[in-house]
C-alpha cells in the first residue's frame, strides 16, 4: 500500500480516536474480518449539534480510501441510541449535513496540506415508509480525493424494544443502487438482541 493511500485511513483513524473511540467496546455491526471497524460515544466531537446519547458504530469496505476502487467511501454506520431521534426526510437532511460538514471540517483541520475551500453539504431524503429513507448527500472528500463527492444513502430505522434503544442503520456509496456493493453494504448487521 503506497503512503498516499495509508495517509487518509491514518487521518481518519485519528479523528475517531479524538472523537472518543472506544476500543473497549464490542462493534455491534457484524461485517467480515477485512472490514476494518471504529465505535465513537455521542455526543460525535465533529457534530456536538446532534443532541443524542448512545454510540456509533461504523464499518468500512476493505478499499474505501481508494478512489479506483469499487469499494471508494463505501460504508456504513448504526446509531444506538437512547432517544427517538423522531426522523423525517428534512430531519434527516439537515443532520446528514451537520454530520458531514462537521467530518469533513475536522479531517481538513488536521492535514496541513489541506488548502481547498469546503464547500457545505447538502442532502435530500424521500421517505420509503416508516422505518425507511432513501438519500443523497452532496459533500467533500476530505479524506482522499480533496474534491466533491455525491453519496448514496439509505436510512433505515428500528426500534430494539428488548434493549430500549432506537437503531439508525446507515449505507454510504457513490456508486450506484444497482452496484454490487450495496449487496456488500446490506450484509452487514446488527448483532444486538432485540427479541
Amino acid at each position: 500500500m503506497s503512503f498516499a493511500k495509508i495517509i487518509p485511513f491514518i487521518l481518519l483513524t485519528s479523528l475517531f480516536i479524538q472523537c472518543g473511540t472506544d476500543t473497549n467496546t464490542k462493534n455491534l455491526l457484524s461485517a467480515p474480518e477485512n472490514w476494518k471497524g471504529e465505535v465513537i460515544e455521542f455526543p460525535l466531537e465533529f457534530a456536538t449539534s446532534l443532541q443524542y446519547s448512545g454510540i456509533e458504530y461504523v464499518r468500512f469496505a476493505p478499499e474505501w480510501g481508494e478512489e479506483s476502487s469499487s469499494d471508494y467511501f463505501s460504508y456504513v454506520f448504526l446509531w444506538n441510541l437512547s432517544e427517538d431521534p423522531q426522523l423525517s426526510a428534512k430531519k434527516l437532511e439537515s443532520e446528514i449535513e451537520t454530520y458531514f460538514d462537521g467530518l469533513m471540517s475536522s479531517v481538513s483541520k488536521m492535514n496541513p496540506e489541506q488548502n481547498n475551500e469546503i464547500s457545505k453539504s447538502k442532502a435530500f431524503f424521500e421517505k420509503v415508509n416508516d422505518s425507511l429513507y432513501v438519500g443523497k448527500i452532496l459533500t467533500y472528500d476530505a479524506f482522499t480525493t480533496k474534491k466533491e463527492v455525491n453519496l448514496n444513502i439509505t436510512v433505515s430505522y428500528s426500534m430494539c424494544e428488548l434493549q430500549n434503544k432506537h437503531l439508525v442503520l446507515f449505507n454510504i456509496s457513490p456508486k450506484p443502487y444497482q452496484h454490487q456493493i450495496w449487496k456488500k453494504l446490506k450484509k452487514v448487521t446488527a448483532t444486538i438482541n432485540c427479541n
